[in-house]
């Protein structure tokens, strides 16, 4: 089941207007019927930010792009397949360049020309790969590590009520 809310506004102070989308899921297949908008550099700086992302990204106009460092080759290629299989039920696939430990990632939404929340969560969903792949025993490149979606949608879904509290409590103190 999928609930997109329409965008709300949040005000700050009188010079701060936090836009974002809220998008709740409970099944990566439900991400393939998404039919995304172009998020503007406000709601994209803000998404991160929900989602802990922000520091780890990079923006630039039509995508998202980070570099992932690993300790060995092995947890490089299980970190590829783990992303994979969720992209692969997402049909969302990020464009990325492997050498040997380190892996080099481009998220973006070509139907948009630009960055919709698809990318957003495809971002979320790859930064808890990276620390299950990097927390685990990795022994052949066939593994996938075993992730858990609906865990992982939990912990997304989780960030936008835990946002909205954090809005109101500073809202309520103005």
């Amino acid at each position: 089941m999928l609930h997109h809310l329409s965008k709300q506004r949040f005000t700050l102070n009188k010079a701060a207007n936090l836009d974002f989308i809220k998008l709740f899921i409970k099944d990566l297949k439900d991400v393939a019927s998404i039919v995304p908008s172009k998020l503007d550099d406000t709601d994209v700086k803000l998404s991160l930010q929900i989602h802990c992302l922000e520091k780890s990204w990079k923006i630039s106009s039509k995508s998202l792009s980070k570099e992932y460092k690993f300790e060995t080759f092995k947890q490089a290629f299980v970190f590829m397949n783990t992303v994979s299989h969720m992209a692969d039920q997402m049909n969302h696939y990020p464009k990325w360049i492997n050498v040997y430990n380190k892996l080099n990632v481009e998220i973006t939404t070509q139907d948009v020309s630009g960055i919709s929340i698809k990318d957003v969560l495809l971002a979320h969903l790859m930064e808890s790969a990276y620390k299950d792949v990097n927390e685990s025993n990795v022994e052949s490149i066939a593994e996938i590590c075993k992730v858990s979606s609906p865990q992982l949608l939990q912990n997304w879904n989780a960030n936008y009520s835990q946002y909205q509290e954090i809005m109101k409590k500073n809202v309520h103190n103005l």
